[in-house]
């Protein structure tokens, strides 16, 4: 037995458990999608899916289990945790249904919808509010809301709850989201416009975002596909070290000029009492050196 036959047998067990699965009609869990087009084909053209990979099926699987780990976190904290025997549900008019993950008992015995989700540990520490929900870059993570305020519709529910867990950590946390009658108006009328179209066989447009359209599993018969060019990688965390580092480098040359004023200060001098501070003043006498020749590469950003 060797460690390359253990890891083919791992993947393909996983390999055996990907499917693709009839979709008939729309979700809670996807009628957020940004795309409608893809609603559209979802339905109408489920079984040309393309399958997902072995690598999404082990997160499909880590998320199961981190379901588990988060009802035990609450249910340390203290709080009533309740799993749905008659987890699915469906709303008639227009026909949308939703599985619910589990409910809280409030501290006015009311039964609170939660919908609990595996977060990289960089996403669970920018999701905060659900406005930070709505301002992500991920289109999966700005559709969440809808999810939450569809089981908040159905079950005539004032206020519901994401419990976000950190894959890394297993830390989790609660992010509260009001009903908002206006999202969920939109919501239902963007289901009742997807019904319209499949009855009468148009095709929704798609979206301008061709972000949405790489890994799209109908992408291949959208005939709306926006390719992003084979040379260019998306990445939208390096946006906000960007930033970031923009924002330093104006402290940093804040930095080297109050440095350079305090040496022209202090002069000759080779100690100094302040007030605060001692500062003393030695000579250190450094090598010259030839640098090896070598190949660097630069990075070049430039703003969009």
């Amino acid at each position: 037995m060797t460690a390359k036959e253990m890891n083919e047998r791992l993947s393909a067990a996983k390999q055996q458990k990907i499917k693709v699965y009839p979709c008939r009609n729309l979700r809670a869990s996807n009628i957020g999608h940004p795309c409608e087009r893809y609603l559209y084909l979802l339905i109408e053209h489920w079984d040309e899916q393309e399958p997902h990979d072995v690598g999404l099926q082990n997160i499909f699987d880590l998320g199961n289990t981190l379901e588990e780990h988060t009802i035990k976190n609450l249910k340390e904290a203290g709080y009533e945790v309740i799993t749905p025997t008659q987890y699915s549900f469906q709303i008639k008019q227009p026909y949308v249904t939703g599985r619910e993950d589990l409910r809280i008992r409030d501290e006015n015995g009311e039964l609170i919808p939660v919908e609990v989700k595996g977060i990289s540990p960089f996403e669970f520490d920018r999701l905060n509010t659900i406005e930070d929900f709505f301002r992500s870059k991920k289109y999966y993570i700005r559709q969440y809301p809808a999810q939450l305020q569809i089981y908040m519709y159905h079950f005539n529910k004032l206020y519901g709850f994401f419990a976000l867990t950190n894959k890394l950590t297993g830390q989790t946390k609660m992010i509260r989201m009001d009903f908002d009658w206006d999202l969920a108006d939109e919501l239902l009328k963007k289901a009742e416009y997807i019904y319209q179209c499949l009855e009468s066989k148009t095709v929704p447009d798609a979206v301008e975002d061709a972000a949405l359209c790489e890994g799209c599993s109908l992408a291949h018969v959208c005939g709306q596909c926006k390719r992003i060019p084979t040379d260019l990688e998306l990445d939208g965390e390096l946006d906000d070290l960007i930033r970031k580092k923009y924002k330093l480098k104006t402290a940093v040359d804040e930095y080297s000029k109050i440095d350079q004023e305090i040496k022209q200060k202090v002069g000759e001098r080779e100690k100094i009492l302040t007030g605060e501070y001692l500062i003393t003043r030695t000579q250190i006498h450094k090598k010259a050196y030839t640098v090896h020749e070598r190949v660097e590469n630069r990075i070049s950003i430039k703003k969009l």
